[in-house]
């Protein structure tokens, strides 16, 4: 319920506004499976997202950003956006969340082929912390592969910890496989 809570505020948002595309991940390994949503504001630099991350044993983690993307160079190999995030997680310890800044960089240079190589990094001081949270981090990178104009495979690590009162949660520490569609 806590989680529907969150969730269908943004699902307003998000339904509110003109967006030109967007895209659509999903990644999976054993333990864990994340979805994530991201749509870009039309006319504007601004991207939005929202995602969630199941974990079997450690729990849910929901997300949802706002960033602004460099639109200046369209040809670039570079795309770099800087923002935040916030982040809630439900487990059978804690149900906490905190306010993240940070950004994220992807760049696949036309001479590799469709090969790219991405990452992110979101991080939460015990100042933009809630509940029990001390402090919040969230570290990604992939190695990307575009197998179509539209869609592109990818094999990467992603770290999110939670430091809490009592413990350091690990809400992720693992490596993946993804998807992600572009419309």
């Amino acid at each position: 319920m806590k989680l529907l809570r969150l969730l269908a505020p943004m699902c307003v948002l998000l339904s509110s506004q003109v967006f030109a595309g967007g895209s659509l991940d999903l990644s999976v390994n054993d333990d864990t499976a994340s979805l994530e949503y991201d749509a870009t504001r039309m006319g504007t630099p601004l991207h939005i997202s929202t995602g969630i991350l199941h974990h079997q044993t450690d729990g849910n983690l929901v997300t949802f950003g706002l960033n602004a993307v460099d639109v200046r160079n369209q040809g670039s190999p570079f795309k770099i956006g800087i923002g935040g995030k916030f982040y809630g997680y439900f487990n059978d310890r804690s149900d906490s969340g905190a306010l993240a800044i940070g950004g994220f960089v992807r760049y696949t240079p036309a001479e590799l082929a469709g090969l790219g190589f991405a990452g992110h990094v979101y991080y939460a001081p015990s100042v933009l912390s809630f509940h029990t949270t001390d402090n919040l981090v969230d570290l990604g990178l992939r190695v990307e592969y575009r197998l179509l104009p539209t869609a592109l495979v990818y094999l990467g690590y992603r770290f999110v910890e939670a430091s809490d009162e009592d413990v350091d949660l690990e809400i992720t520490k693992a490596g993946h496989l993804g998807l992600r569609i572009n419309f």
